[in-house]
C-alpha cells in the first residue's frame, strides 16, 4: 500500500487526459455539437482534477519533482497507447501545474484557491455541455452540464468554510468567467444569465439553510442545503432557459427536470463523502467547517 498515493496520483493524470475524449463524445448530443473540444475546455479539465492531486501532494508530501515525473509518464503513456490528440495533453499539463503553483503563489490561501476553482470550472463546463442531452432508457433525460454542476452544490458548501465574502467573490468571478465563455464560444447569452439568476436564488436559500444547521455535522448541512437548492435551481434554470423552444414541450422539461435533481443530489452527496474522506488526514477544521 506504499505506493497507493503515487498510483492514485497517475490514476487522476490518466483520468484528466481520458476526460477529453469522454467530453467530446458526450458534446455530440448537443444542438450544435463541435468536431473538437477548444483549448480553453481543455484546459479548464485539468484545473478542475488539480484538486485531489493538490490535496495528494498535502497529504502524502510527494517531492514536486516526483509529482511533475508521474503526470509526465502517465500522460505520455496514454497518449501513445491511445493515440489521444497531442493537444489533450494540456490536460494533465494544467491539472498538475494549477496543484503545483497555488501553494508557491499564494501558500495561505492555496486550499481556498483550489476549492473555488473547482466551482469556478465546473460553472464553465456546465455552460459548455448546456443543450447537450443523454436520453435514458425508459424515461428521462440527463443533461450533460447537470454532471458538473452538480458537483458545484457541495463545492459551494466547501467554501462556505472560508465566509460568505469568498463565496460571493467565487460567484462574481464566476459570472464574469461564463458571459466572457459564452462571447467567445458563441454560447446564448439568455443561458448564462438564466443559469446565474437560478445559482443566486438557489445560494440564497442553500446560504440560509447551512448557516442554520452549523450546529449539525458538516454532510448535515450538506444534505439539507443540498435538498432546497437543487430543487430550486433546477426548476428555475429549466423552465427559463428553454422555455418557447420547438423540443420543449411540458413531458419533455419534466423529464429534464426530475432527472436533473436526482443526478445533482447523487453527485452532490458522492462529492461530500469524496471530500470527507480525503479530507480525513487532512486539517479538515479549515475546509468542511464554517468560521
Amino acid at each position: 500500500m506504499r505506493h497507493l498515493p503515487l498510483i492514485t496520483y497517475g490514476l487522476f493524470i490518466i483520468a484528466a487526459q481520458a476526460g477529453c475524449v469522454l467530453l467530446l463524445q458526450l458534446s455530440q448530443f448537443g444542438q450544435n455539437p463541435q468536431p473538437e473540444l477548444p483549448l480553453p475546455v481543455i484546459v479548464m479539465l485539468g484545473v478542475l482534477l488539480a484538486s485531489p492531486l493538490f490535496h495528494l501532494r498535502q497529504q502524502r508530501k510527494l517531492p514536486p519533482g516526483l509529482a511533475w515525473s508521474i503526470g509526465l509518464v502517465a500522460s505520455l503513456a496514454l497518449y501513445l497507447l491511445a493515440g489521444t490528440p497531442p493537444e489533450y495533453l494540456l490536460a494533465p499539463l494544467a491539472a498538475v501545474a494549477w496543484s503545483e503553483l497555488l501553494p508557491l503563489l499564494f501558500k495561505r490561501h492555496a486550499p481556498m484557491l483550489i476549492a473555488m476553482s473547482v466551482y469556478v470550472v465546473c460553472t464553465l463546463l456546465a455552460t459548455f455541455t448546456f443543450d447537450s442531452f443523454l436520453p435514458l432508457p425508459g424515461y428521462g433525460l440527463i443533461s450533460v452540464g447537470t454532471l458538473f454542476f452538480g458537483i458545484t452544490f457541495t463545492q459551494r458548501d466547501r467554501v462556505h468554510g472560508y465566509g460568505r465574502k469568498a463565496v460571493y467573490l467565487m460567484l462574481l468571478f464566476a459570472a464574469t468567467a461564463n458571459v466572457v465563455m459564452a462571447l467567445t464560444l458563441g454560447v446564448p447569452i439568455r443561458y448564462v444569465a438564466v443559469g446565474f439568476l437560478a445559482i443566486m436564488l438557489s445560494i440564497t436559500a442553500d446560504t440560509e439553510i447551512y448557516q442554520r444547521h452549523l450546529h449539525r455535522s458538516w454532510l448535515g448541512r450538506v444534505a439539507r442545503s443540498n435538498a432546497v437548492s437543487v430543487p430550486v435551481d433546477t426548476i428555475v434554470f429549466t423552465t427559463l432557459a428553454f422555455a418557447g423552444k420547438p423540443f420543449a414541450t411540458l413531458p419533455w422539461m419534466v423529464e429534464v427536470i426530475v432527472t436533473d435533481i436526482a443526478l445533482k443530489l447523487i453527485i452532490g452527496f458522492l462529492t461530500a463523502f469524496g471530500l470527507l474522506a480525503m479530507f480525513s488526514k487532512y486539517d479538515p477544521s479549515r475546509v468542511l467547517t464554517s468560521r
